[in-house]
């Protein structure tokens, strides 16, 4: 065996040790020989480097110089040591069993536990001089992404507040834009701890810090702003809470940070600025707005504060927005001369040119002057689309949906356009991340230009998709179904390309999406298919017999991942509980199946399994002691919820 075999031996069996130490509890008899298959791999390792040192990024290894990543064995192993906040970790010759197993017991914790407990470092025994381990600072999350490192951060969030540890909150304040990226508005809004957390950092940051208050306040405005649904009543009562503590200055610096400096300042912010606002502070609001803009000089000299303060008041139709703060807008702009500006900003010309189209578009009701409209529009949409401008085509977009539904004879007029759209937004999509608004033109796309096999080649030749490329295939081309099955099987052996197409799937709420899942889950190894039901719990409806199925036939992880879905559902719970401990067992055949399902209704504290665990602590006979034994033992240390 070379260095390079068993260094993938060392990988792969750290994986699987690490995945069993999940599951069973440390002195359960299948970890304990995990740990000395892991041994004897650590060992023959130990030929070829000594120490072996593995150092953790956010989702990759770096081991004997190399750089491993991409690979779902590499961004496991790298993600689940990153989220329990290991820099790195170095194992040395002389290791025995005792140390390995006090290592991955520690590891393994939950997370919130390992963080209570002060971190791996602690939990691990003092006197292990074989294993040296080394803890990520705790600020080096702050740039971290993922579900579960997103659960850690929001933790740490939490506990930094409540100890008001200033260092830390600068860290927090200092980055806080991949702070407000990784927290959301959403889970503002539905969790009250982190609500009230953020409360508290914000009048900290207000008390102590001003310069800071204004820029994270400016991000959580930002945030909120991007949050399609965020304009619904109850998320605007949330919101006003959070500004509680502005002042109409406050509010006045928001506004004027967000037209000087923000480029994703749109109608919906406006719209957003004016409702947590109110109407009653707008008047004092705009005062102060317009006393700190009278020096107008930067505006002056930013074409691009220009023609947003242009845009919002050629869009801003909306009745959420307060008459004051157009009228304001208005003032702001009236005392600008133009005529320098304009002259050597061709540019600015040509996007005023372009929103005049827009306007004209908007009111016109005559046919024969709407189609010259149109066509002027479609000369400029090339232009348009080569610049990356989705926002511009969004708003037309809208205004041709808003047409036609007012007149639908106009549908010949804008054909052309709708066709351009179209076609730039396919031609576009195949970007990792789409823009915001370059996705929510994908939702409005009522035809494609291109054929199924052009998406086919890019999906499975390329590895070129994401959630949205997913949606247009199917939408336009199911009868193409089966042969995007078929290519998907045969990438049963490509798991980064599984890993990324699970990723997609997962933000996807049909159940379409969810078959693909299943389907996956089908052809694919123990790995894939835990990722696979960790992807489908991120669903709001789940498949109750197909998580079943997985519950009487699948190992301890995969039945463990299939029963947090079903344990959102009362009924799906009292179903997956009686499939799980009410098995016939004569003779003790099945005892050991139930001794696994025991742990695992232990680990998840499903509060229903108390009346099976007091029947199962009640079998008679001797072949029945061990079930007997773990049932008491889960009762009498309380690891079924009671509550």
């Amino acid at each position: 065996m070379n260095k390079e075999e068993a260094l993938n031996d060392f990988l792969k069996g750290l994986r699987i040790v690490l995945n069993n130490a999940l599951a069973y509890s440390k002195d359960h008899p299948y970890l304990i020989k995990s740990v000395e298959n892991f041994k004897q791999k650590i060992d023959l390792l130990f030929n070829f480097l000594n120490p072996i040192r593995i150092d953790v990024a956010v989702d990759s290894l770096f081991i004997d110089g190399k750089k491993l990543e991409k690979t779902t064995l590499y961004t496991e192993i790298a993600s689940m040591f990153h989220q329990r906040k290991i820099k790195n970790v170095e194992f040395r010759q002389g290791l025995t069993i005792e140390e390995l197993a006090d290592f991955l017991y520690g590891v393994s914790l939950p997370i919130k536990e390992i963080l209570k407990k002060g971190g791996a470092r602690n939990i691990i025994s003092k006197n292990n001089p074989h294993i040296i381990l080394t803890e990520l600072d705790y600020s080096r999350l702050l740039g971290a992404a993922g579900e579960e490192v997103k659960d850690v951060w929001l933790y740490l969030f939490k506990e930094v507040v409540q100890r008001q540890d200033q260092k830390s909150m600068n860290e927090f304040a200092d980055d806080f834009e991949n702070v407000m990226k990784k927290l959301k508005i959403e889970e503002l809004i539905k969790d009250e701890q982190i609500k009230k957390s953020l409360l508290d950092f914000v009048t900290y940051l207000k008390n102590n810090q001003k310069e800071k208050f204004y820029k994270c306040a400016h991000e959580i405005f930002k945030s909120a702003a991007r949050y399609k649904d965020i304009l619904k009543e109850e998320n605007i009562d949330t919101l006003k809470s959070l500004f509680k503590d502005f002042n109409e200055p406050d509010f006045a610096s928001l506004l004027w940070d967000g037209i000087l400096k923000d480029d994703a300042f749109d109608i919906l912010s406006l719209e957003l600025f004016s409702r947590i606002t109110g109407e009653q502070k707008a008047k004092e609001i705009s005062s102060s707005f317009l006393s700190k803009t009278a020096n107008k000089e930067s505006l002056q000299n930013s074409p691009k504060a220009i023609k947003k303060t242009q845009d919002l008041l050629s869009v801003s139709s909306s009745q959420s927005v307060s008459e004051v703060y157009r009228s304001t807008l208005s003032n702001l702009l009236g005392g600008i001369s133009f005529d320098k500006s304009l002259s050597f900003d061709r540019n600015l010309l040509r996007i005023n040119y372009l929103f005049i189209l827009l306007n004209l578009l908007t009111g016109e009701r005559n046919k024969e002057r709407l189609k010259v409209i149109s066509e002027r529009l479609s000369k400029e949409l090339e232009s348009v689309i080569g610049e990356g401008n989705f926002g511009y085509l969004k708003n037309l977009s809208d205004i041709l949906r808003e047409r036609k539904k007012e007149d639908s004879s106009l549908i010949e007029a804008s054909g052309e356009l709708e066709r351009h759209i179209s076609k730039s937004v396919e031609d576009n999509i195949w970007q990792e991340e789409p823009s915001s608004d370059l996705e929510y033109l994908v939702d409005t796309l009522g035809s494609s230009s291109l054929n199924a096999d052009f998406y086919l080649d890019k999906i499975f030749n390329e590895n070129k998709f994401n959630p949205d490329v997913l949606k247009l295939f199917f939408r336009f081309f199911p009868s193409a179904s089966p042969l995007f099955y078929k290519n998907l099987e045969k990438k049963y052996a490509d798991l980064g390309f599984l890993g990324k197409m699970i990723e997609s799937l997962a933000v996807l709420e049909s159940y379409l999406f969810r078959e693909i899942l299943k389907h996956i889950f089908s052809f694919s190894n123990e790995i894939i298919k835990i990722e696979v039901l960790k992807a489908m719990q991120k669903l709001s409806d789940f498949d109750q017999d197909f998580l079943l199925a997985v519950l009487q036939k699948g190992t301890l992880s995969l039945k463990k991942e299939a029963l947090v879905i079903l344990a959102r559902d009362q009924n799906a719970r009292k179903i997956a509980l009686e499939n799980l401990l009410a098995i016939s067992s004569p003779w003790g055949k099945k005892n050991k199946v139930i001794l696994e399902n025991i742990i695992l209704v232990e680990d998840l504290e499903l509060k229903e399994a108390e009346g099976y665990l007091i029947t199962l602590s009640k079998k008679p006979f001797f072949w029945n002691r061990g079930v007997r034994r773990k049932a008491l033992e889960v009762l009498k240390n309380k690891h079924v919820r009671k509550d």
